[in-house]
């Protein structure tokens, strides 16, 4: 049944790309990233005003409208079926398919520890309340101001049906291939011999850049929620579209939803959107077909209208909407506005480098801008910055400038070369005000101990490696095709336009190049990811613990009721069971008992503060020591209803057993899980324990 809903989900994409294909003219192989980004765009709007739910069942008919508008067979014509199937829309629709039915049949689970205390539970809380996840109530401290694009995505596919695991995946793998159609969405079915290496190669391209020269573990690429890999790929795929929509002559309103995308995936991404804007705003207003002055005016308003797009979407979420929920966040006891304003950042991190001197937080904060900057320089240009496949920054740098080079050297005539050149080095230039932004994150927003380990440095900048890739392959796509260039010639007083056709330069040895780079990459990745480590071939073992959890949270949830607050006991957990339970269990709300100031947290180890353990280790580490009367009050006073007796341990019965009616006994015994708050004390709940 689910997958028959997911269908019904992809059946509506389809509908609703056919009517942007036959009726709007986007090309097939653009129309699925148009077609989702547009989605997201409307979904973010409705979410905002608070209706999303009907929002949903509009976007819903609409693609079935259009669908039927584009297909329904009329007197005398019938559909052109022949543009709906290119190399890049049956690559899109035979990828999504084929991933629909084995991640059913596989039925993959959400583990890692981002993604069960943000980017699947985000999801997951926007499925069942059918409402941003922004305004949910969640018992953990809840990035509510992080952009929603990406669950929003997923939010189509989860729509009919239950929510399941496996529809994230589905829906920003969906993305994905969205992305990858974009890039070959120009080549005609007679390039096949190109189309085919290098949809080998963008399947490659995710794993290239986020596994790190060696991995025991699943390579989990096409498995993840996290946002870094897809916002990567939008910010490619945005200049990607632009390439193909000038090749193929095609509407050029079309990129303008996919830079609102892009700037809506990821709070810190915005300046990946500026910057897709900035580089399709160069070549649509100095490389112009014709004359310069020709269309000036209408070549101004679509570049003004790139930079708007994502702007846009930065002042209604991240100005008026995040700033709305920060204040009624500090109104509510919130802690409001914690970090030092963007502008504010920029200024002072810009005085630093040109010597200038700065006061107070940012004098404070120098010598940590400073080291974040020698650090990641380290990582690019030492063997410190395993960030790829093919090693360090540099080595990533490398490979993305070779790829514009053989596009440069095969592009037929001089203007599409002066326009790869400029793709190159203005993304170059990009790159290196990528860089800037990280380390300004570094120094003056993220804490000391972050910028210390340069943490999560790795998936910021492969975001920027994916889509700069994904740009130098777009570029060589359209080296491979021949371009018509036209000029103005005059006889007389009659201004005449001319139209030449230029054949690629050494097309042959362009189609080898691409098939090169596929084998490479092919080979480097077998020898990287085993077969059974890969998306492709993991065992089912490998959600086995996942899933007995998940089979307990189920068991516990069948005796409680929505209107139950569960306090969370699992004696020595570092916080990871802890997110895990608060996913599980929604809609029933897991308590935060971090809202007492000597708490870091939920779950940890709970005890008399003279029973601490003084060896090293998570149950010291993460220890909270109270009285029996200190955590009673807790629970009370938090409007605990009950407390789930995950895991416990001697430490928490000698601290505690005086607190529940029994005295433990029944929860030792294996004979229940949860204990029921009652003016008496907290007593046992009668209920089958499964033997495991």
């Amino acid at each position: 049944m689910e997958l028959l809903c997911v269908l019904a989900a992809a059946a509506a994409l389809f509908l609703l790309c056919a009517a942007l294909t036959l009726k709007a003219g986007v090309p097939a192989g653009v129309a699925p990233l148009t077609a989702l980004s547009a989605i997201a765009a409307v979904f973010t709007l409705a979410g905002m005003a608070g209706v999303l739910y009907p929002a949903a069942w509009a976007v819903y008919a609409l693609c079935a409208a259009g669908g039927v508008w584009a297909l329904w067979p009329r007197k005398g014509q019938t559909p052109d079926w022949k543009a709906l199937f290119t190399p890049g829309s049956v690559v899109f629709w035979g990828m999504t398919l084929a991933l629909a039915v084995y991640f059913f049949l596989r039925q993959p689970l959400a583990t890692g520890f981002d993604e069960l205390n943000l980017w699947a539970t985000a999801v997951k809380v926007t499925k069942v309340d059918n409402s941003l996840y922004s305004t949910a109530t969640l018992g953990t401290p809840w990035a509510v101001t992080q952009n929603p694009g990406l669950p929003l995505i997923s939010y189509f596919f989860q729509f009919f049906g239950s929510y399941a695991d496996w529809k994230i995946y589905l829906a920003y793998d969906a993305l994905y291939f969205a992305c990858f159609t974009a890039v070959l969405s120009a080549l005609p079915w007679k390039k096949w011999r190109a189309a085919v290496p290098l949809a080998a190669v963008l399947w490659c391209t995710p794993f290239f850049f986020t596994i790190y020269n060696h991995t025991i573990y699943l390579a989990d690429t096409y498995l993840t929620s996290y946002g870094d890999v897809p916002a990567g790929l939008v910010f490619g795929g945005a200049v990607a579209v632009w390439l193909a929509l000038r090749q193929l002559d095609g509407p050029k309103w079309a990129v303008l939803p996919i830079l609102a995308l892009a700037a809506n995936l990821k709070a810190n991404d915005f300046v990946l959107s500026l910057a897709a804007a900035g580089l399709i705003a160069v070549d649509v207003w100095f490389f112009c077909d014709g004359p310069f002055r020709q269309g000036i005016v209408r070549r101004t308003g679509l570049a003004a209208a790139c930079f708007a797009a994502p702007m846009a979407v930065y002042y209604l979420w991240n100005v008026r909407y995040v700033g709305w929920l920060v204040a009624r966040n500090s109104d509510s006891g919130g802690v409001g506005e914690t970090s030092a304003a963007l502008s504010d950042v920029v200024v002072n991190g810009v005085k630093i480098l040109l010597g200038q001197p700065v006061e107070g937080f940012f004098a404070q904060r120098q010598p940590q801008f400073l080291q974040a900057m020698a650090d990641m320089g380290a990582q690019f240009w030492t063997s410190d910055g395993k960030l790829s496949m093919i090693g360090q920054g540099r080595n990533v740098v490398l490979l993305i400038l070779a790829v514009f080079a053989v596009a440069f050297a095969v592009a037929a005539g001089w203007q599409l070369r002066g326009r790869i050149a400029a793709l190159a080095a203005l993304s170059t230039l990009c790159f290196a005000g990528y860089n800037l932004m990280l380390a300004l994150s570094y120094g003056f927003i993220f804490t000391p101990d972050q910028t210390a380990i340069l943490t999560d440095y790795n998936r910021y900048i492969y975001s920027y490696y994916i889509g700069w890739f994904l740009i130098a392959l777009a570029c060589l796509t359209a080296a491979l095709l021949p371009q018509i260039v036209v000029r103005q010639q005059t006889h007389g007083p009659t201004a005449v336009l001319v139209s030449t056709r230029y054949a690629p330069r050494w097309g042959l040895a362009g189609q080898g190049a691409v098939l090169a780079l596929a084998a490479a990459m092919l080979l480097r990745q077998g020898q990287l990811v085993l077969p059974q480590l890969s998306v492709l071939g993991f065992a089912d073992s490998e959600f086995a613990d996942r899933r007995g959890i998940r089979a307990e949270a189920e068991l516990v949830c069948s005796y409680l009721t929505q209107e139950d607050r569960v306090f969370f006991v699992s004696q020595g957990d570092n916080g990871e069971r802890w997110f895990s339970a608060v996913f599980d269990f929604y809609p029933i709300l897991v308590d935060y008992s971090g809202v007492v100031a000597e708490m870091d947290g939920g779950g940890g180890e709970l005890g008399l503060p003279e029973l601490r353990p003084t060896e090293e280790g998570p149950k010291n580490t993460y220890y909270h020591g109270f009285t029996a009367e200190e955590l009673d009050a807790i629970v009370r006073g938090n409007g605990c209803t009950v407390l789930y007796l995950q895991t416990i341990d001697d430490i928490f019965v000698q601290s505690y057993q005086e607190l529940f009616t029994d005295g433990l006994a029944a929860a030792l015994d294996g004979d229940t899980l949860l204990y029921r708050v009652t003016d008496a004390g907290f007593a046992p709940v009668e209920m089958e324990v499964s033997a495991s």
